[in-house]
Parts: C-alpha cells; structure tokens; sequence
C-alpha cells in the first residue's frame, strides 16, 4: 500500500506554517504500528508547489492522496484536490482534519474528494487504508467518514469514538521532518524549534473558538501522562530540538497535571531546552509559575481576549479582568514572558438577541491592554477581528443573524462579520490603532527585533493603510 499525505502548497498561496503538521504525523505512525502489510507512506509537507504534487503522484504512484487542512487554507487545499483528481480521477482522496469535521459538507460540494475524515484520524484512516486494501469503496462499515451518496448528498458513517488514553497513540514520525524546514515561533529563545501536542481538546465552550476535531466527540479533553510527555521531549531534544511549544488549548485546564509534567520535565535535566505554552488566566497559581521557570518554560501566551468584563461573560470565557491581571502578577513575579491574545468585535447571544463589541467597547479593550503593557504586566500582544469558524458557537451565531458574507474565511485580520453599525473603515482604523499601541510599547521596553524584517514590514503595510496582514 503506497499512501500520500499532504499539506496545502504554500507555493500556491501563503499560510503560516512554523511547524509540521503534527496530525499527518501521528497518521504515520499509527498506520505503521497498526498496519498488516506492505507500506509505503510519504509526507509531502507545506512547503512543496502544486506541480510538486502532481509529480509526487506520477513518481511515487500512491493508492491513496490524503490532505489536512484549516477553514484558513480550505480554498487552497480545494484546489489542490481537484487539480489532482483532473489529472488522475481514478486516484482516491481523502481529506480531514478542522474544516472537513466543522463543515464536510461544504467540502463535498466545493471539491472533487472522496471521502472526509471527521475527527479524531488515527485508527479511521487506519481502518480506512485496510477497506481500500481490500477493494472496497462502500465504507459506511467505517465510522468517521462523510461522502457522497449517488444523489450527490453527504453521507455519513457512525460517529467515531475517541482513543481513550492518548498515551497508546505512537509518537508522531518526527523521522520524516526536517525541522530546518520550519521557523517556530519568531519570538523564541533557542533553536531548532518544534511544537509536540501534550494534550487533546478542551473543556471549556468559548464561542469564538472551533476546536472541531477535539469536540467531534466526548470526553472533550483527554490529557497525556506526565511520563509520555517527557519520553517525546527527550526524544527531540536527541534530534537537535532546543525550544518546544508545548501545544494544547490551555496547558493549565489541570493544575495538579501541569505541575506532574513540569516535574516529569525537571527530571530531564536539560538546561538548554527551552519551552513555551498557552495557559488561562483563572488557574494561575504562585507555585504553577514556579514550576514553570524551573524547566525554562520562559513564555505564556495568555487568552485576554477582550478588555470588556461584559464581553469576557458574552462569549463564555468565564474569567474576570482582575483573574487576568493577577495571572499576569504571578508570572511576573516569576520573571516568566507573557504574551497576551486579544480579540476585536466580538459578537454573542443575550437571550437569543444578537450583542457586540462597537468602536466604544474596543477602545476600552485598548485601555485595559496599555494598562497592563504600562506597568509591564505583559511583553507581547496579537490583534485580530474576532472570526466566526464553522464549528463554533460564534458561527451559528453569525449565521442565525446572517453576519457573514462568505462561507469561506481565509483572512482573519478583515472584518469577517457585517455587525450593525461598523464598517471595513473602522476595523481597519482600530487595527491599526492597536498596532500602533503594541509596537510604541514594544519600542519603548526594547523588545522590537530587527531580524523579522517581513514581519515589520507587513506591519508597515497595516499602519499605512495596505492591505490587512497578520498584526
């Protein structure tokens, strides 16, 4: 069995892609711990060419074309598959990771792949690759599929159930990456870098946030153990890996958990590893920061969102602005880096009627950010327009009140909602605003640095009025 798997072409069209990606990875090597068989398998990472692809298919003549993809490269990877299926239709496709579980059917009509894995891909593939092996194109045996029945409607498989413990999942094939490939984070301590996936989902329901693959089912947060953490942090660091992102959508949903793994990495004894994290701001203890300095976990990157207590409520973040900036206090204390994320015009439900952040509430989202840059509570900050992603409560949302224009969102640096009473003009204005806010404060404590010249300069374009970029 000769399988293909790949990332959007970022030739064709610009994405970020710090990392690998890690899904494809843990494909890989849960097919060859779990396969009978003959197996080839090739990963075609992201920064490859259309015709890249097109020539991996001639040359390597794969049974199988899979691709993973984000709502942010959905029109990309659409293009991509067809392209493939044009010029080899007897080829089968798959596709799966955020955008085919939030919206399959979107993908089923707006491109010519066969099947969407929906969820959790480890042991669907695996039991998909053994029914294409066989012969078989009928796979409503296999659970965690859509695709389209004769009529041209989505058809779907029973849903699948999660891997109880993450820990009998392989590590990802790291031995196919060249991490030289991959930048990491621009704002880092060490390199090489990578990022390992320490936990999956999460048990909180933000409205603004998908998280489509971790919520196709329940639990909605599985954690891996202390000990399994560390078994792939040494494994990287025997690769050459000296910073790690440390990725999951809050390392601290369980204190007592992210205390066992920074113990389980203390013992490691690496001084030269470096680590990074998100974290939330309600589960911030003296001791967590403690834990955290002594492994060199020298960033977080904290959830602000807004700076609006009504807003905090609105979207279900359920955290307080004091929370914040206590959390903020105790990594400081610490002398931890913190890098807060912070969303603009946000929209929610208030008894089913449609609320939103105007011009009026983001500028107080501005004065509770000076504040906290001011007094040095934080080093870094993003900017971005709060964007509906199918899969999220914010989608259903936009859609009920018929705030977006086009199903299709690529840039989430535009105004992705028609909300009442706010233009283009003044989401760009108040963009550019906190950019200006972000990069004085930058100047000022001497944390501008000179070697992201694109990143300076696509932040040139915002503030002079070009077209909107990642802030």
């Amino acid at each position: 069995m000769r399988i293909l798997l790949a990332d959007p072409p970022r030739k064709e069209q610009y994405y970020d892609l710090s990392y690998p990606n890690i899904g494809i990875l843990y494909l890989i090597s849960y097919l060859r711990e779990h396969y009978q068989g003959e197996l080839q398998v090739r990963y075609l990472e992201g920064q490859a060419s259309l015709n890249d692809h097109l020539t991996a298919i001639a040359q390597f003549k794969p049974d199988i074309y899979g691709m993973s993809f984000a709502l942010w490269t959905a029109r990309l990877a659409q293009r991509t598959i067809d392209a493939v299926k044009e010029r080899y239709p007897e080829l089968i496709t798959i596709c799966g990771g955020p955008q085919p579980t939030a919206d399959y059917a979107e993908v089923l009509a707006k491109s010519k792949v066969d099947y969407c894995c929906l969820g959790e891909g480890e042991q669907t593939f695996l039991e998909f690759v053994r029914a294409v092996e066989r012969g078989e194109r009928d796979m409503s045996g296999v659970p965690g599929l859509a695709w389209r029945g004769p009529d041209g409607a989505p058809e779907l498989s029973p849903k699948r159930a999660f891997i109880k413990s993450l820990d009998d999942i392989p590590l990802p094939a790291w031995d196919l990456v060249d991490f030289a490939k991959y930048p990491g984070m621009h704002i880092h301590q060490a390199s090489p870098q990578t990022h390992l996936l320490v936990s999956r989902g999460c048990p909180f329901d933000c409205n603004f946030c998908a998280n489509a693959v971790w919520k196709y089912n329940k639990p909605w947060v599985r954690l891996r153990s202390p000990q399994n953490v560390a078994l792939e942090v040494e494994l990287l660091y025997q690769r050459g890996i000296r910073e790690i992102y440390m990725t999951s959508d809050e390392f601290n949903v369980s204190a007592k958990w992210a205390l066992e793994v920074c113990a389980a990495l203390e013992k490691l004894g690496h001084r030269d590893l470096y680590f990074q994290c998100n974290v939330r701001a309600d589960i911030v203890t003296p001791e967590l920061a403690q834990a955290f300095k002594r492994i060199n976990l020298w960033m977080v990157h904290l959830g602000i969102e807004s700076g609006n207590q009504a807003t905090l409520d609105g979207i279900g973040k359920h955290v307080t602005l004091p929370q914040i900036e206590a959390a903020c206090r105790a990594f400081k204390a610490e002398g931890l880096s913190i890098f807060g994320f912070v969303m603009l015009f946000h929209a929610w439900e208030e008894d089913g009627r449609l609320r939103w952040e105007g011009p009026t509430e983001v500028d107080n989202t501005f004065r509770f950010c000076r504040k906290l840059l001011s007094r040095k509570l934080i080093d870094y900050m993003s900017w971005q327009v709060a964007t509906p992603m199918p899969g999220s409560r914010l989608w259903q949302i936009a859609q009920r009140h018929s705030l977006v224009p086009d199903k299709t969102i690529e840039d989430v640096w535009s105004q992705n909602m028609l909300l009442p009473g706010v233009c283009e003009d003044q989401v760009k204005a108040k963009l550019r605003k906190g950019m200006l806010l972000k990069n004085f404060y930058l100047l000022k404590n001497g944390k501008i640095n000179l070697r992201h010249g694109d990143r300076i300069w696509r932040n040139l374009k915002v503030l002079l009025g070009g077209r909107l970029s990642k802030a």
